[in-house]
């Protein structure tokens, strides 16, 4: 709906005045952070002054009060840098709630006791997201605020001059978000404030559940649905900052794609970590862990391997073997000698009996560690070096060692492992693996989950709230770890089983994991896609039989291009042909073989070609090729996939919802 004249320069006048608010506000607090900073310059050379003179009570009262003067500093370069921010676009959209008019943007403004411009993660900005025109309630502070939303407005601001207004009668799946899906994709995933829909912005919002689980399709916005939440629970949320928030990111190509969300939204990044290089925190008896990605090239290079023993140390089925595994080996654990240590003689009865009976309730490894400081104390005055030495002896007695590679080798040879396993078993070829200097990815796991078992599990305190995306690619036994290792923490987990790349593993719904996180937890679909072209889903949809995938965009009458694939010299035309409309283009194989010939033969007349592999961090997406499972959770204007896929339905489903616009394939 357009605006009328009159209604227009009312708009200007409002943003006007508001860009002139900030930046005298900058101007402000620039003038004082100057003036402050000079002073706590001066109050810190006046304390190494004096130090000396000080007694103990003066010293922790200077401290108290410099770490106070920096705790406001920084505060206030926290609101200029945020203030900065917004100075040429303050707001995106505004409504009228019970008469009174609410404008919305990224941060705050406030001027004297009013403000200008709340924040998105307000309560009362969830208005605008959650509802259409007429009645509306929010939960704020002091409970729930009902009353009538009369207008919804947004706007298109660049450069602190309006661009686009209008007003609109029905939730935000209009003009505005077909804009916004109209654009050319960037090099990095943007922020989606403005275009939040009420599905995505239950999971943003919600501060109820403990856990969070999310099936979401391809293009259902699920990593910016994450990047958000974090945002809103980092605003709502006193005691948490960045450094609390830890996110599981399925590879370096993605995390660096996702880096600009947070900052652009006024917060600082989190801590972020790839699962191989978290396992590997945990893991100090290998040089390092194999990447997820390395693990599933592995397959489509078709490396010569005992598929059916990595398709076992991935299934649900190892965590009951592992876990009687674990209590016979700690059953058939003994000290089998005494324990001599300056003079004193702890007989082998007494012992075992501290083994077996007193610490029965521990892990075996942490039943020694409290065997030795139970020991210590009584006799030795609990000094660090005699505990030392009495650890080092008891383990001289016993009939078992903290071996943990002799341990998971034996649990191969074990009764329990054959029982169980249905297949020929290749022990040199296992064996071979578990002794090299790199632990394999689907070793890993199940490796950590038996030292959990012996000696217990590393708890992470400082970590308050967790994220993991792509959650299709964690196994159950995964997640059971995780769970212990952040057991305080919250999580929030999306994923889309119709996207599973690893080829020994795949759930049937997200929702299995509501067996694991009890407390408190919530499962949610997302099955809107904001991402593709009808014409692009409609096609992607029959590859897995799908019909509940619903594609928001409009349709551009662009139909999948076939071709056939003995017509592969083709493809140069077609890259033309796509590069002329597009910013971005990606070429998409089933193997990276495939990707790196074809690479080869683009370079020589393409400077700007970008090949994904398992080593790549950063890339530009102008011209792209890579293997299927490289560009998972990336998105491209357009896509040529070269479709050697054969049973590979999942990875082809993958391929083909990384376009946006266009999508040629050859068959």
């Amino acid at each position: 709906m357009n605006l009328s004249k009159e209604d227009l320069l009312l708009e200007e006048k409002k943003l006007d005045e508001t860009v002139k608010e900030i930046k005298r506000q900058i101007d402000d607090l620039g003038v004082n952070l100057t003036e402050e900073g000079a002073k706590l310059k001066e109050f810190q050379r006046l304390r190494w002054e004096i130090e000396q003179e000080m007694d103990k009570g003066e010293r922790m009262a200077f401290v108290s009060d410099n770490d106070l003067k920096i705790s406001i500093l920084n505060e206030k370069t926290d609101r200029v840098r945020k203030l900065y921010k917004v100075k040429d676009n303050p707001y995106f959209a505004s409504i009228i709630f019970n008469d009174e008019p609410i404008y919305i943007g990224i941060s705050a403004v406030k001027k004297d006791m009013d403000y200008l411009v709340m924040d998105w993660r307000a309560p009362i900005s969830s208005l605008f997201y959650d509802f259409e025109l007429g009645e509306a309630s929010y939960t704020s502070p002091g409970g729930t605020e009902s009353g009538i939303i009369t207008r919804k407005r947004q706007y298109l601001i660049e450069n602190a001059k309006l661009k686009h207004v209008f007003d609109t009668n029905i939730n935000i799946d209009d003009d505005l978000l077909q804009r916004v899906l109209a654009e050319n994709s960037s090099d990095k995933m943007k922020n989606i404030v403005n275009t939040i829909q009420a599905e995505q912005n239950k999971v943003i919002r919600d501060e109820k559940s403990k856990t969070i689980i999310v099936q979401g399709i391809a293009g259902s916005g699920k990593t910016s649905v994450a990047l958000h939440r974090i945002a809103f629970l980092l605003y709502k949320l006193e005691y948490l900052t960045s450094s609390n928030v830890l996110i599981f990111s399925p590879n370096d190509v993605f995390t660096e794609y996702i880096s600009n969300v947070l900052p652009d939204l006024g917060e600082d990044n989190t801590l972020q970590t790839t699962y191989h290089s978290f396992a590997s925190s945990f893991i100090n008896e290998y040089t390092r862990v194999e990447s997820y990605s390395s693990f599933v090239e592995r397959y489509y290079k078709g490396v010569r391997q005992d598929n059916d023993i990595i398709r076992f140390k991935l299934s649900d089925a190892i965590i009951p073997a592992l876990e009687k595994f674990a209590t016979f080996y700690t059953k058939a654990s003994r000290f089998i000698g005494d324990l001599e240590y300056k003079e004193q003689v702890i007989p082998i009865e007494e012992l075992n009996q501290l083994l077996h009976e007193r610490y029965d309730n521990k892990p075996l490894f942490e039943r020694v560690s409290l065997i030795a400081e139970k020991i210590n104390n009584r006799y030795y005055k609990g000094t660090a070096k005699d505990l030392i030495a009495i650890t080092s002896r008891l383990y001289k007695i016993a009939n078992f060692s903290k071996n943990y590679k002799e341990i998971y080798r034996s649990f191969f040879d074990s009764l329990i492992f054959t029982d169980i396993y249905p297949y020929m078993y290749r022990r040199n070829e296992n064996i071979h693996n578990i002794n090299n200097k790199i632990i394999n990815y689907e070793d890993a796991t199940p490796f950590i989950y038996l030292k959990c078992l012996l000696e217990g599990y590393p708890y992470q305190v400082h970590v308050r709230e967790v994220v993991i995306d792509e959650a299709q690619d964690y196994t159950y036994l995964q997640y059971k770890i995780l769970s212990r290792i952040f057991k305080n923490a919250n999580f929030t987990i999306l994923g889309d089983v119709n996207q599973t790349v690893n080829p020994y593993y795949h759930y049937d719904n997200l929702n299995v994991l509501l067996g694991i996180f009890k407390e408190k937890s919530t499962y949610l679909e997302l099955n809107k896609t904001y991402r593709s072209s009808p014409e692009i889903i409609e096609y992607a949809n029959q590859i897995l039989g799908l019909s509940h995938v619903s594609a928001i965009r409009n349709k551009v009458n662009l139909p999948v291009i076939r071709r056939d694939l003995k017509d592969i010299n083709h493809i140069g035309k077609d890259i033309v042909y796509l590069k002329n409309k597009y910013k971005s283009v990606a070429v998409i194989t089933h193997t990276i073989e495939e990707a790196k010939l074809i690479a080869g033969e683009l370079k020589k007349k393409y400077s700007k070609v970008s090949v994904i592999d398992i080593d790549t961090e950063k890339f530009s997406k102008e011209l792209v090729v890579a293997p299927a499972y490289g560009v998972k959770g990336l998105e491209f204007d357009s896509a040529i996939i070269i479709n050697n896929f054969s049973s590979d339905a999942y990875l082809y489903y993958v391929a083909v919802t990384r376009s946006q616009h266009e999508l040629i394939v050859y068959e």
